[in-house]
């Protein structure tokens, strides 16, 4: 009986220690709404017909931010493949909108910002409205 028990101890400390140590992964909706300002930034620059070094490296810096959301949902959230699909077109553009800033070239940035806009609104429109799977 004290074997049972202590066996059983044994079991339920591994149980609460493996709880604890997996860490807290975010979820999609707030790996979204940490990539809302830097998209709204992008959006925002855009619609200029000039950028100057500092509004370049400001989308370089927003499109890192969209690059690590991307990543944190592509190793925490993998829904299924049209999800995979999607998630890695907004990195694909969100990498060449990095590199393009880095160039100082806007029309390659606005391209690459419409692209990654449907993207992301792809994503939304089927995870979100249909399956209600992420924000």
């Amino acid at each position: 009986m004290k074997l049972k028990k202590g066996i059983l101890a044994g079991i339920c400390a591994m149980v609460v220690s493996g709880v604890a140590s997996v860490g807290y992964s975010a979820t999609q909706q707030e790996i979204c709404k940490g990539m809302w300002d830097p998209f709204q930034s992008m959006r925002a620059i855009t619609g200029l017909m000039d950028l100057n070094s500092d509004q370049c490296s400001q989308v370089s810096k927003d499109a890192q931010v969209i690059l690590a959301g991307a990543k944190d949902s592509h190793d925490n959230i993998l829904v299924d493949k049209n999800y995979k699909v999607l998630n890695d077109e907004v990195t694909y553009h969100a990498a060449n909108i990095d590199s393009a800033a880095k160039e100082n070239d806007l029309e390659e940035i606005q391209v690459q910002f419409r692209r990654m806009t449907i993207a992301c609104r792809n994503c939304h429109k089927i995870y979100k409205s249909e399956q209600r799977l992420v924000p």
